[in-house]
């Protein structure tokens, strides 16, 4: 155990030295006081015997630094008196090093953030089991029962395949009814998914057919939020949606399908008796591959499929199942597109480091530049070139590691709010979470940079340019040096990513601006929408039309509400809810040539609440009642495709997908957006909600105020429950809002470019101001010569200004043709702005021309005021 009596004997060397130092001090007085003692045996004197004592041992310090080496710590101990000199160095100089660790930290900070969801979203597994076999079919919220049934029989290449949608549901408690996300599915959806249930089970075969009794699965967050993760909940009866049902499972902590907002799982419950489940589509088909099983053979089952389909029904155009038949992976349709936008962040993060990696650099070399003297000293005392290197790469890993503790801090402050502004699918950012790997592996980027930042400076110690001493700087002053290039080029770099970042932001900007310059056919300004649920189970059809109808006189009636209305999809937002037609004078356009149209029931306030204009006929009426003619009023996509020659008002639709009777078309509005902001307004038409809807479970409330509209949010949410403690209020967003979702990916990234075209612009100014000042310490017995001798101080601010600047202009004219090359990443984010606008690359230059300018004027300044004589004072 030799070692370890080593090991030991080190530590107590390196953590107790004080003490072996005495040890040690103890052993040579004993080893010259026993040599004395043989003198004075010899006849010398005690004094002379210990001076010859003393003489023979030869020089004691020289003794210890021998026997402190042999110690085997002398290199930790110098790095330890390394860290105590460059922790004294970051505290005398505050203004440096806080510029210096803020950049850094910034820099860490962003990147370990954005990189915890770039590894949320496209590294770390979805919580399925195998989810690279987990697939989603083509078409999707657009199957049938009938579908299903028919392709679970004809695809051989699936192991197991499942339908589900999503159903809003009332959740009755003790507490009161709440709206709940509920994904309907077939028995096979958990054995598409692979994970078992954490308590109980999933669902049994033949659970999703009629006559079985009603059971669900619950969410493991519902559990705990609503049941106090209660270990008996299972076998418990639960008022859901206005039914009795046992919960037969809770599903693990984590887990989530198709979207983390499912709260619960409950049975489709098939019934081939059913017009559910012959008419229009509303599943979405998924399906586990079989192991081993090739992309060829899933394109000839999904072919065969797709023939099958085509022999068995007529389809319309618009939902032609028997077209290019394809699956997605899951991760692509669960996540969305995200990687385009993630990745460009990403870059943008990348970037930003690289530029607070070039400014620090550039600090330290000005820094190292205003030790010269120090250096020169320290030189002469005989202080080796590796010697100081080896200090500056210790003051630059300190600075590192300090920059790198701040940018957790930052990356854990910040990150909720980076998920919030991140272009992201509904509710995904809730299971993002950072990741404490990547953390730590931040701080070791740190550290990383902190090392990388030194070689510049170290690279100087070591050729020796720092030890000629303070007249040796004043020798070099007046000409350029491998320093003064190396500051320059720096600078040259930062700006030109500074261009680039900035050229982004504003083509985002710009972007953003004609995106709300478009005519949405919605006034979205003072417009409150809210879901709400009334239970078909627990209530009748006369009391859900009773209680909407009350609604909307209550809250007509409140402070500030100019009108209010019912619909069953929100503009913009919902999609959904489309139906195929006939026209009587369109007898070409029947069978499988029926087009399609958005279906849209409202009540007479609603065109007012949204501001919706009517531009041909009339509106919905309060006289279209059930009783009365059967009337629509459709848009003007409609009206232009169907009618092109004629008007609209007076047509009749011969049948609708929802009913066969006669519908007169009576008037025309103004087109609204449905799926997006940008893309074309299909054809839409709008029915009385008396004639379609009367009796409905579901309805959107929407209010328009002269107030806040979100001030009416807990007045609509009181009213419900005052006018029926069964019903529930689910989504309440302002319209305002649905439109910057709509917007979400732009605005999002303009945020974002934004806020590193900020900072981009504070790093560049930052280097060209420690560029201009070394430049001004290094000719300051030249500046204060001239001054002395009648130089005009404007002459001398102007030349140091200009000095400044050839950096700035090199690295905007770089800039701007790189943004022109890369510019062209951001062409999907883009509308009606092409990535070569050039009012966006000659802001994003004219912007760092001005910041550059600035940089270099503060210190030229200084120069040009200073005293002669204090600065040849000072050298």
């Amino acid at each position: 155990m030799r070692w370890l009596t080593d090991l030991r004997f080190r530590l107590r060397a390196l953590f107790g030295r004080d003490a072996m130092d005495r040890e040690l001090d103890e052993e040579i007085a004993f080893h010259i006081d026993m040599e004395a003692r043989k003198l004075e045996a010899d006849g010398l004197s005690p004094k002379e015997a210990l001076r010859r004592a003393r003489v023979a041992f030869g020089g004691e310090e020289r003794f210890k630094e021998r026997a402190r080496d042999a110690w085997g710590v002398g290199l930790l101990n110098d790095l330890r008196g390394d860290v105590r000199f460059a922790t004294r160095q970051l505290v005398e100089h505050p203004a440096f090093s806080a510029l210096a660790a803020l950049t850094l930290a910034l820099g860490i900070g962003g990147t370990v953030a954005l990189f915890s969801v770039v590894n949320g979203l496209m590294l770390r597994p979805l919580p399925v089991a195998d989810e690279d076999r987990v697939v989603t079919f083509w078409h999707a919220y657009d199957w049938r029962g009938v579908e299903f049934d028919f392709a679970k029989e004809r695809v051989g290449a699936f192991q197991s395949l499942a339908a589900y949608s999503s159903d809003a549901l009332t959740l009755r408690t003790d507490a009161g009814s709440s709206l709940i996300l509920s994904t309907v599915s077939s028995a096979e959806l958990f054995d598409v998914v692979g994970v078992p249930a954490f308590l109980g089970r999933t669902f049994l075969e033949g659970e999703d057919r009629l006559g079985a009794e009603p059971v669900m699965v619950l969410s493991h967050e519902l559990w705990v939020s609503d049941f106090g993760a209660d270990p008996d909940v299972v076998g418990r009866m639960v008022d859901i949606g206005g039914r009795r049902t046992r919960v037969v499972g809770v599903m693990p902590a984590g887990f989530y399908f198709p979207t983390p907002e499912a709260d619960v799982w409950t049975p489709l419950m098939l019934d081939p008796e059913s017009d559910h489940y012959h008419g229009n589509g509303w599943l979405v088909l998924t399906g586990r591959l079989r192991d081993g099983v090739t992309e060829a053979q899933v394109r000839e089952d999904l072919a065969q499929l797709a023939v099958g389909l085509g022999e068995r029904w007529d389809y319309p155009d618009a939902w032609d199942k028997t077209r290019d038949p394809y699956v997605v992976p899951l991760r692509e349709y669960v996540m969305g597109d995200v990687r385009p936008a993630l990745l460009l962040l990403l870059g943008a993060v990348g970037v930003v480091l690289l530029m607070a990696c070039a400014n620090v650099a550039a600090l330290i070399l000005t820094r190292t530049a205003d030790r010269t003297g120090e250096m020169s000293v320290r030189t002469a005392l005989g202080a080796g070139r590796a010697r100081l290197a080896r200090q500056v790469l210790t003051e630059s890993i300190l600075l590192g590691s300090v920059s790198g503790a701040m940018g957790i801090v930052l990356a854990v402050a910040a990150f909720d709010t980076l998920v919030a502004g991140l272009p992201l699918p509904a509710s995904l950012g809730e299971t993002l979470h950072l990741d404490w790997t990547l953390l730590a592996g931040g701080v070791v980027l740190a550290v990383l940079t902190g090392a990388l930042v030194s070689l510049a400076p170290m690279r100087s110690l070591l050729r020796g340019d720092l030890s000629q001493g303070v007249l040796g700087a004043r020798s070099s002053a007046g000409g350029p040096s491998a320093r003064n290039r190396m500051q320059a080029a720096l600078v040259a770099a930062e700006v030109l990513m500074a261009v680039v970042l900035v050229t982004g932001a504003a083509l985002l900007v710009r972007t953003v601006s004609e995106l709300r310059s478009i005519d949405w056919g919605l006034e979205p300004e003072g417009v409150l929408a809210v879901d709400v649920l009334h239970p078909e189970q627990a209530t009748t059809a006369a009391e859900r039309a009773r209680f909407y109808e009350a609604l909307l006189e209550r809250v007509g009636a409140l402070p500030g509400v100019s009108a209010a209305g019912l619909i069953n999809r929100v503009p913009v937002r919902d999609g959904g809810w489309q139906a195929g037609f006939s026209l009587v004078d369109r007898p070409d356009l029947t069978g499988d040539r029926r087009p399609n149209m958005y279906y849209r029931p409202v009540t007479p306030g609603t065109f007012d609440a949204l501001g919706v204009a009517v531009v041909e006929g009339r509106g919905i009426r309060e006289t279209d009642t059930p009783d009365a003619p059967r009337v629509t009023v459709v848009n003007e996509t409609f009206g232009r495709t169907m009618f092109p020659d004629g008007s609209s008002v007076g047509r009749i639709i011969d049948g609708n997908g929802f009913t066969d009777e006669p519908i007169e078309i009576v008037g025309v509005v103004a087109n609204v957006a449905v799926d997006d902001l940008t893309g074309n307004v299909p054809m839409a038409a709008y029915y009385p909600w008396a004639q379609t809807l009367e009796g409905s479970d579901f309805g959107i409330l929407i209010a328009k105020t002269s107030l806040d509209p979100s001030t009416l949010a807990g007045p609509v949410r009181s009213l419900v429950r005052e006018l029926d403690a069964r019903a529930a209020v689910g989504r309440v967003e302002t319209m305002e809002q649905v439109v910057d979702v709509a917007m979400a990916e732009p605005l999002r990234l303009r945020f974002f470019l934004a806020m590193f075209s900020v900072l981009g612009i504070v790093l560049g100014t930052v280097g060209v101001y420690g560029v201009v000042s070394y430049a001004v310490q290094r000719r300051r017995a030249e500046l204060g010569i001239r001054l002395a001798l009648g130089a005009a101080p404007g002459r001398l601010l102007g030349e140091v200004v200009r000095g400044g600047m050839v950096p700035v202009l090199i690295g905007v004219a770089a800039g701007v043709v790189v943004a022109r090359v890369t510019s062209a990443t951001l062409a999907r984010f883009l509308f009606e702005v092409r990535p070569t606008d050039p009012l966006s690359l000659l802001a994003a230059a004219g912007a760092l021309l001005v910041a550059g300018a600035l940089g270099a004027l503060l210190p030229a300044w200084r120069a040009s005021t200073t005293h002669p004589a204090t600065a040849l004072r000072a050298e």
